[in-house]
C-alpha cells in the first residue's frame, strides 16, 4: 500500500451515500481505525432528490417530504447530528387519508393495521368497501400462507380479496413506490408483510399477536425538518471537511489494480483502497462495468420510475374544501391525471403563508405510462382535476412543476435474487460495496439503515489497513 491510511471513496452524495460516510467516520473513530473518507458526486449540489426550496413563502420539497416515525433510524441520526430541535411532526388531528371512488373522496376504512382489518366495527361501518368485499376480507385468517413467489398484487388479492386490494392497497403502495404492484415482488417490496404471513400464517393473526410499532410510537406518524428535508443533507455534509467532498465528477469508471482501485473520470483520477457505490443501479453499472461486467448487466436490469410533482396553492378564504385530512390517493381505474395528492398545509404547519393552502400532486409513470404535456398544460390539467374531485372553484395563486427522472427503484419480481447475485459477484472483489435504496428499501429510514450496515461491512474489510 502507498499510504498508512485507508482511503475510502463513497460515490454518491444522496442520503444513502452520506449516511454510509457518516457511520464510517463514527465507527472508525470508535475502533481507532484511520481512514480517509472521500465523498464523490456527479452534481455540484449534493443530496440527490433531496431539495427544499423556499419560493414566495412556500416550502417545496422536490423529493421526499417526510419519513415514517415508527422506523427509528432517521430520528436517531437527526439526534446525533444535533438537529432534533429542527424536527416537526405531522398534524395527526387531521390524520385521515381519502380514496377516490367514482369521482368522490371516501375516507379510508378505519380499524386497519396496514391493509388488514384489526378492529371489526369501524372497518365494517366504512362505505368504501361493499358488503361482499368486507366479508371476503374477513376470511383472511383462513387463507393458508403463500408458497410461491408472488407479486404484491397477487399476494394481497389472495389474502384480503380483490376489492380491498384494488381500492385501498393498490393506490397506497403505488404512492410509495410510484410503480405497478402487479410487477413488484412481495418479498422485496413489502418484506415485513411477507415475513408476518410466513411466521403467523395470516396477516390478521400477525397484527393481533404482536404490539404494532405504529401505535407504540409516541411521535406523530410522519416527521420532517422545519426548514425542509435538505436540512438533513446539510447536517451530514457538515461532518466532513470540504476538501474531501468532490463535486461535478462526471463519467466515472472503476478499474481494479493488484492492490487498489483506480477511479477515473473527467479531469479526475485517484486511487482508493475501498469503494462504496451509493448511486442508482444504472449509474453503478456504468462505474463497475470494467471490474464486473456480469454484475453491471444485472444492475442494468433494475428498473426505475419517474415522478412529476405539481405544487398548486390557493387563497384560503376562497378555497371551499375543508382539507380535513392528509390528502388522497387514486385507485388505478380511477386515475386520470393524478395518482396522489398531499394536502401539505393540513399535514404540516408553516409550509405556506397562513392565508393560503398548498397541495402537492404526484404523477407516476411507473404505475401507468402517460405522455406528459408541457408544464403549463400539466398545471392546468391537474388544477381542473382537483376542482372536479374536491369541489372548489377558485384559481391557483402559485404553481410549480418538478420532474424527478428515474428516481425510484422498482423491486420487481426476482429483485431479491438479483441483489443476492450482485452481492455474490462483488464479494469476489475485496473492498467493493453497494449502499443504495435499491438494496434495502426506498424509505429514508431504510436508506440510513442500509448505510449503517454497509459501513460496518467496509470496516471489517480485509483491505482496511491495520
Amino acid at each position: 500500500m502507498m499510504s498508512s491510511i485507508t482511503r475510502v471513496a463513497v460515490i454518491g452524495g444522496g442520503i444513502s451515500g452520506l449516511s454510509t460516510a457518516y457511520y464510517l467516520k463514527k465507527e472508525s473513530a470508535r475502533c481507532n481505525k484511520e481512514i480517509e473518507i472521500n465523498i464523490i458526486d456527479r452534481s455540484n449540489n449534493l443530496g440527490g432528490v433531496f431539495r427544499s426550496k423556499q419560493i414566495e413563502g412556500f416550502l417545496l420539497e422536490h423529493g421526499p417530504e417526510n419519513w415514517i416515525s415508527y422506523k427509528p433510524q432517521a430520528l436517531e441520526l437527526v439526534k446525533e447530528l444535533g438537529l432534533e430541535d429542527q424536527v416537526i411532526g405531522s398534524n395527526d388531528k387531521k390524520r385521515r387519508v381519502f380514496i377516490l371512488q367514482q369521482g368522490r373522496l371516501q375516507p379510508m376504512p378505519e380499524g386497519m393495521g396496514f391493509l388488514v382489518p384489526v378492529h371489526f366495527k369501524p372497518f365494517w361501518a366504512n362505505k368504501l368497501i361493499s358488503f361482499t368485499g368486507k366479508a371476503r376480507t374477513l376470511l383472511e385468517p383462513l387463507v393458508p400462507p403463500s408458497k410461491k413467489v408472488l407479486s404484491v398484487y397477487s399476494f394481497l388479492r389472495r389474502r384480503i380479496g380483490k376489492e380491498l386490494t384494488d381500492k385501498v392497497a393498490e393506490p397506497l403502495i403505488s404512492a410509495i413506490y410510484g410503480g405497478d404492484i402487479r410487477k413488484l415482488g412481495i418479498r422485496s417490496s413489502l418484506p415485513d408483510t411477507y415475513k408476518m404471513e410466513q411466521k403467523f400464517g395470516s396477516l390478521w393473526r400477525g397484527m393481533r399477536q404482536q404490539p404494532h410499532q405504529k401505535s407504540a410510537s409516541p411521535n406523530p406518524i410522519f416527521l420532517t425538518m422545519k426548514e425542509g428535508m435538505e436540512q438533513l443533507i446539510e447536517g451530514l455534509l457538515k461532518q466532513f471537511p470540504s476538501k474531501l467532498i468532490q463535486r461535478n465528477i462526471q463519467n466515472l469508471e472503476l478499474h481494479h489494480e493488484s492492490n487498489s482501485y483506480q477511479l477515473v473520470g473527467d479531469n479526475f483520477e485517484q486511487t482508493f483502497d475501498i469503494i462504496i457505490l451509493a448511486t442508482p443501479a444504472f449509474s453503478s453499472a456504468e462505474i463497475i462495468k470494467s471490474v464486473s461486467p456480469e454484475a453491471a448487466n444485472i444492475l442494468n436490469q433494475i428498473d426505475y420510475s419517474s415522478t412529476t410533482i405539481v405544487y398548486l396553492a390557493y387563497n384560503r378564504e376562497q378555497f371551499s374544501h375543508p382539507l380535513d385530512g392528509f390528502g388522497f390517493v387514486t385507485p388505478k381505474k380511477e386515475s386520470r391525471v393524478l395518482d396522489a395528492c398531499t394536502w401539505v398545509s393540513s399535514k404540516f404547519e408553516k409550509r405556506c403563508p397562513s392565508n393560503t393552502v398548498l397541495l402537492r400532486c404526484a404523477i407516476h409513470n411507473g404505475r401507468q405510462k402517460r405522455v406528459l404535456p408541457s408544464d403549463n398544460t400539466m398545471q392546468n390539467e391537474v388544477h381542473k382535476e382537483l376542482q372536479k374531485i374536491m369541489g372548489f372553484s377558485c384559481s391557483p395563486i402559485f404553481s410549480s412543476v418538478i420532474h424527478n427522472h428515474r428516481a425510484m427503484p422498482q423491486f420487481t419480481l426476482g429483485h431479491t435474487e438479483r441483489i443476492a447475485k450482485i452481492k455474490h459477484l462483488l464479494d469476489l472483489h475485496s473492498g467493493l460495496f453497494l449502499s443504495s435504496s435499491f438494496i434495502g428499501g426506498v424509505g429514508i429510514p431504510d436508506c440510513i439503515k442500509t448505510g449503517k450496515q454497509t459501513a460496518k461491512l467496509a470496516l471489517n474489510s480485509p483491505r482496511l489497513i491495520p
